[in-house]
């Protein structure tokens, strides 16, 4: 009985919150049509970077009342916070870290809507089924962040914004495809990019596989192909004998626990990477460059920056960077938030 009742409230908090009375359909990247308020005001995220991605498009740091807890902790060490403070509010224990959501604290919430994984077709069932419109995303490829975006345009009635926010990403494609006769005529860096102090590694499978190479450079770990990231053993590590590290902020990890072998089980003293000082704490913008998401133009180009400078010496990063802010986010970035961003202090060896 008690069961029944607990089920039972559930279901009346969705339903008394939720009805559409008038609302727009809009089709999720599974090819789904899916049936939405009219003006959807109240969301929760599922997707880690989609947050994030999502107030780049609606510009409002009040509609995100929900997000995984792995956002939170972004949005807690990035800019974000200054430029969204009402995000901090956003309830962060409605999902776990494996994406499992609470649907009893998800109805107190009463969204207008919940953006789930690609994958997840059963939670999107459930929460069809009690009356809450649910989209589903995926971003295997940068092709598919794209049309994710589009996607959170359609949703936010920012139609515009996103087309903007698209359009900078493929002229940003434009341009790296324009350096491919110069970087043909290089020998490209072996980089390999790190997400943990226990050696997991962007494998060949992984989107950080497609920056390396559109940015002029060589995934070390490019032979791997199942999954995206996979933990190898420093026996590994030396084989392939990596040009550049590139640090995740998945982990705390940073370039002087590399260069001062404060890992355990760990000697790098005889990479390539670490003799040349060319060990990087990657930048964490809105969100963390890491993983796709609405400044992955930036992460590309920052990674072009530092394995073929040669080639990309006249662009201005830092100059690229403010614009961004000040035309997307209507925000002006100081010197110092710039310098919080690249990871200045724990990178001094490069020069961008």
């Amino acid at each position: 009985m008690r069961k029944f009742l607990k089920c039972a409230t559930i279901c009346s908090l969705f339903l008394l919150g939720n009805i559409v009375t008038e609302g727009k359909v809009v089709t999720d990247l599974t090819g789904k049509k899916i049936e939405m308020a009219d003006k959807v005001e109240k969301v929760a995220v599922v997707p880690i970077p989609w947050a994030s991605l999502s107030f780049a498009v609606d510009g409002s740091d009040t509609k995100i009342i929900g997000m995984h807890p792995s956002a939170k902790k972004a949005y807690e060490i990035s800019i974000l916070k200054d430029i969204a403070p009402n995000m901090k509010k956003a309830n962060s224990t409605f999902v776990d870290n494996n994406f499992n959501m609470n649907y009893e604290e998800l109805a107190i919430l009463k969204p207008d809507l919940v953006i789930v994984w690609d994958y997840q077709e059963e939670a999107q069932e459930k929460l069809n089924k009690i009356n809450i419109p649910a989209v589903a995303i995926k971003y295997d490829t940068l092709e598919n962040v794209q049309n994710g975006i589009k996607l959170l345009g359609e949703i936010f009635d920012k139609e515009e914004k996103a087309n903007e926010l698209i359009k900078y990403h493929k002229s940003t494609n434009e341009y790296l495809m324009s350096k491919e006769p110069e970087l043909k005529n290089i020998e490209r860096k072996k980089v390999l990019y790190i997400r943990d102090s226990q050696l997991t590694v962007a494998t060949g499978s992984s989107v950080n596989n497609i920056m390396i190479d559109m940015a002029g450079g060589e995934n070390a770990a490019k032979e791997i192909k199942v999954g995206s990231w996979s933990k190898v053993t420093m026996e590994q590590v030396m084989t392939w004998n990596p040009d550049i590290i590139i640090l995740s902020n998945f982990d705390k990890i940073q370039p002087n626990d590399i260069y001062n072998n404060k890992i355990s089980g760990q000697d790098w003293s005889n990479i390539e990477a670490v003799k040349n000082k060319k060990v990087y704490k990657a930048p964490i913008g809105i969100y963390r460059w890491d993983a796709p998401c609405a400044e992955t133009p930036l992460m590309i180009k920052w990674i072009a920056k530092t394995t073929a400078p040669e080639i990309f010496k006249e662009y201005d990063i830092k100059k690229d960077i403010k614009d961004f802010y000040e035309k997307f986010f209507n925000y002006k970035l100081t010197d110092e938030q710039l310098k919080t961003i690249l990871n200045t202090n724990l990178n001094p060896t490069l020069d961008i």
